[in-house]
């Protein structure tokens, strides 16, 4: 295979692996080449599928056991590919990680601020802004090909208020209950921000840098690859604490981008920085996500401060007059507003589990 062909054909494995359309071009292919090298790049086609137990990748290389083993650490280090473990069978499964969200994230997670971090930064910055404009100049047939892609996050609230009308709230959208259901932990640094900060453009919301968390099976893959550090669950607990007074938003990923299978991650989200509000604002992707609450504001105590105005992530709050109102369409029931409201006017109300999109802003 040519060294050219290769890389396009890495390039072409890494973005079917997922769910993000994103355009193979002298951007992705640069960044795969200052993460990887041309051996590599070769063994990746070997992904004909974006999941390969160890049989079937032996299968497809040809590469003699020492040499298998070594270029699978290898790319594991690098974070070009994920290890876990089925339930089912009990045999360890590779995953091909596409560029987003995979290869970002794996790459920014550790917090290294090197040339070759400020680099992968800018390309991928580079890569996004291509993204956008590809979007933006398909967006009506995008939207439609988008609306049928499933969400990979859910939201789940911060600690607050419920509308007076309903239970308490469950365990599933409770984020403590959700680490009870765990013994193993790793936090590592928000690859968002750090990714803004290696551009020169650091968070506006928040000075703390370490608070993305893994739960199980993955967060021992992090620990074990030197993304992440094992904390305990009453640190976990610290730490979501913290980024609910900040104002973030829980958002929680699921095995297999499946709302009724085990939590396995939680980025702890702001506007100005975290990719998926990041990509949604640049006019890259919509915000899709699955959602079980509504924010709704009891008129008679709103005071009309604009605090929740100015908090909600979604930009779907805004005041009428002294009054704040919800625009229902966007909201994705994060639960910023009502812990942050000092008049105690906003509330949640449950909706029952939803899929929430919202299409990205048309630029001109």
């Amino acid at each position: 295979m040519s060294e050219e062909k290769a890389w396009n054909r890495a390039a072409n494995r890494m973005v079917a692996a997922g769910q993000v359309p994103m355009p193979v071009t002298g951007t992705l292919i640069e960044l795969l080449q200052t993460i990887l090298d041309e051996e590599e790049a070769e063994f990746i086609s070997v992904f004909d599928k974006p999941s390969l137990n160890l049989q079937e990748i032996r299968e497809r290389c040809g590469l003699d056991e020492e040499s298998l083993a070594a270029m699978l650490d290898g790319l594991l280090h690098k974070g070009a590919l994920m290890l876990s473990r089925s339930r089912s069978t009990g045999v360890d499964v590779y995953h091909l990680m596409p560029p987003f969200p995979g290869l970002f994230e794996l790459t920014m997670v550790r917090g290294g601020t090197g040339e070759k971090e400020k680099k992968l930064a800018v390309l991928f910055e580079k890569l996004f802004q291509e993204l956008s404009g590809l979007i933006q100049a398909n967006y009506e047939p995008a939207m439609e090909v988008l609306k049928s892609v499933p969400p990979i996050t859910r939201v789940v609230p911060v600690e607050c208020e419920v509308d007076a009308k309903q239970d308490a709230v469950l365990p599933y959208e409770d984020a403590m209950k959700i680490v009870d259901k765990f013994d193993t932990f790793a936090v590592s640094y928000c690859y968002c921000r750090h990714h803004k900060d290696l551009l020169g453009n650091p968070c506006r919301v928040t000075d703390e840098k370490v608070n993305c968390l893994t739960f199980g099976r993955s967060a021992r893959f992090m620990i074990d690859y030197g993304f992440g550090k094992e904390i305990t669950a009453e640190e976990a607990k610290r730490i979501l604490r913290e980024c609910e007074e900040a104002g973030l938003v829980h958002k929680f990923f699921h095995e297999k981008n499946d709302p009724l299978r085990d939590e396995f991650a939680i980025c702890n989200c702001c506007k100005c920085c975290c990719g998926t509000f990041d990509l949604y604002y640049r006019g890259a992707a919509p915000m899709a996500t699955y959602a079980s609450h509504l924010a709704v504001v009891d008129a008679d105590l709103c005071n009309g401060c604009g605090v929740c105005e100015e908090r909600c992530p979604m930009e779907a709050i805004a005041l009428d007059g002294d009054t704040a109102r919800v625009d229902e369409g966007k909201c994705i029931g994060c639960g910023v507003c009502a812990h942050h409201c000092p008049g105690e006017a906003v509330a949640l109300k449950r909706t029952g589990m939803r899929s929430v999109f919202v299409p990205p802003p048309r630029k001109d």
